[in-house]
């Protein structure tokens, strides 16, 4: 037992790793985990841990890769001091991540990792182990790890750039991308996080060259392709994001997030389209909130403000925390002379983080008419 303790200790093995190593034997005899013929002799016979490291290593093989965790873990408990105990603690946290265990994965992964081991391999499974439990400090530190060791990694771009979008660390994609080692050789999923890098901090020219550059490298992409509308609709050249959108159809016909793009280049323009096309896929998705917000500025726009109404209140019921269906609604209110409920409305959006002047320029006349009825 002190033997044990001793090897324990000296390996830093978490609590969950040591249990798990402890309870293997039961997993290993309750699993349909049938070995090799080649091997079997030997499992019967007289076990070794380096015959149940080989045994894993044939169970990885074959993809069976909860029979290999289970395999590992009987060679590391009949031996935490073998030889080559730190590739066996690595394979035995691959093949618990491959089998779809995530969580546990990482800490025989990180024991590997304590031990200062320089293996690429190892950062790469670490990485999308801690992005899969939503540990982005985490995951972005391991990215940054395969980088050290290969500056042009694609996966670690592509993955770390993404991390950086989900915590809005726009800066942080523009330096990692915007390196002069990978200029011209962006993944699709690179050109999409720089341009939405550039669009969210409202550096919209070169979100639409960067995104436009990556629909002429990638043109089935349509998340690109939408990409690129937005930036284009917002620099006011809705009708080039509209034949972007367009030529994205064509080839795609139904996808409905182009589709929902499309409409909006098509509103941005004032299309003849618009009404239309905006009927034809909200009879596809009744309960499509942007659709029935965007029918709902339509309907304004055409003049029927209670079937405006109509739709902006259901979109409101189904996403009540868009700001701009709240002040679009405010402002029908008020043209329907509701000053109570257009109050309501546009307070609301502006509490949603509705920044546009125009909706506090509106609150401020419907507060002023109110004050003016007492």
């Amino acid at each position: 037992m002190q033997k044990r303790e001793t090897l324990l200790s000296r390996f830093s093995w978490p609590v969950p790793l040591i249990l798990l190593c402890l309870a293997a034997p039961s997993l290993l005899a309750a699993s349909p985990c049938v070995p090799p013929a080649s091997l079997e002799a030997s499992l019967q016979q007289a076990p070794t841990a380096a015959a149940f490291a080989d045994l894993g290593v044939w169970f990885g093989e074959q993809k069976q890769y909860a029979c290999a965790a289970n395999a590992f873990a009987t060679s590391l408990q009949m031996q935490p001091d073998q030889p080559d105990a730190d590739n066996v603690i690595f394979m035995f946290g691959v093949s618990l991540f491959l089998s779809g265990n995530a969580k546990q994965a990482i800490a025989p992964l990180q024991v590997v990792e304590q031990h200062g081991t320089r293996n690429i391999k190892l950062h790469l499974v670490l990485a999308p182990a801690f992005d899969q439990l939503h540990e982005t400090s985490s995951a972005e530190a391991e990215w940054r790890a395969v980088l050290a060791l290969d500056q042009q990694s694609s996966v670690a771009l592509d993955s770390l750039s993404s991390d950086l979008l989900l915590d809005n660390d726009c800066a942080g994609i523009i330096t990692l991308l915007e390196d002069p080692m990978i200029l011209g050789q962006r993944t699709p999923k690179q050109s999409l996080n720089l341009g939405l890098a550039y669009t969210r901090t409202n550096q919209l020219e070169p979100a639409a060259t960067v995104l436009r550059d990556g629909l002429n490298t990638s043109p089935d992409s349509l998340p690109i392709a939408n990409a690129l509308a937005d930036a284009l609709v917002k620099l006011g050249r809705a009708q080039e994001a509209g034949d972007v959108l367009d030529l994205e159809l064509a080839q795609h016909p139904g996808d409905h997030d182009t589709e929902i793009h499309f409409l909006q280049a098509l509103i941005a323009v004032n299309s003849s389209r618009a009404p239309g096309f905006a009927r034809k896929l909200l009879l596809a998705s009744p309960q499509d909130w942007m659709l029935l917000y965007l029918n709902g500025v339509i309907e304004t726009r055409g003049g029927d403000l209670q079937k405006a109404r109509s739709y902006l209140e259901e979109s409101i019921t189904l996403n009540p925390d868009f700001a701009v269906s709240r002040e679009a609604l405010g402002v029908i209110l008020i043209r329907q002379n509701e000053l109570p409920g257009a109050k309501e409305q546009l307070e609301k959006a502006i509490e949603l983080g509705d920044d546009n002047a125009e909706v506090k320029q509106d609150l401020s006349k419907v507060m002023q008419a109110l004050g003016a009825a007492k």
